[in-house]
């Protein structure tokens, strides 16, 4: 009996800025101690044969960065005709969205394709491996680009703009990113 295709969204571990409200798109930045240690606890919490992600039946799974989990249908389109094709799990560019793939512990047998040198090194033996699911990394689910407000929290944002003569009230959806998206 078939059975009903799931995606499986992954939002990137804390680090230093989402933990403070500041807005981090290019801005490359670790995840802090407690963030690896959270999302090493929530892949032995949700990764497993008897878990809600199950290694050897994955065919998609997306890790972001801050992108709020917002997709437009293009990039929807992108994702769906990719999956249609093989097996696979998108990752944005962001090292902290790679950091936490890497972290939940999925069992890959390939190495991810920013440790393609040095796994070739090693070698793998096929030891725990539980997914032959490959990775892809995706600019098309890279995190926005928040322009001038990189760094910034929202309410600095909003009182830049008040300084500037705009509203004050800003709203990501309806007003944007002076010099992002």
């Amino acid at each position: 009996m078939p059975t009903t295709p799931r995606v499986f969204i992954v939002r990137h571990g804390e680090t230093e800025w989402s933990l403070n409200g500041r807005h981090t798109s290019t801005t490359e930045l670790p995840l802090t101690t407690n963030g690896e240690k959270r999302v090493r606890a929530t892949g032995r919490a949700l990764v497993g044969e008897d878990r809600l992600i199950v290694p050897g039946s994955l065919a998609h799974m997306s890790v972001f960065a801050s992108r709020s989990f917002v997709l437009s249908f293009r990039e929807l389109d992108i994702l769906a005709r990719a999956d249609k094709v093989c097996k696979n799990r998108y990752v944005s560019p962001r090292s902290r969205a790679r950091r936490t793939l890497e972290l939940l512990d999925l069992g890959c047998r390939e190495p991810y394709p920013w440790q393609q040198q040095q796994q070739q090194q090693h070698g793998s033996d096929g030891e725990g491996v539980r997914t032959e699911a490959k990775t892809e990394v995706l600019e098309a689910i890279r995190e926005w680009d928040y322009g001038a407000y990189e760094g910034l929290t929202s309410t600095q944002i909003r009182e830049l703009r008040s300084k500037e003569g705009k509203d004050g009230v800003w709203d990501i959806w309806r007003d944007g990113c002076e010099g992002g998206e």
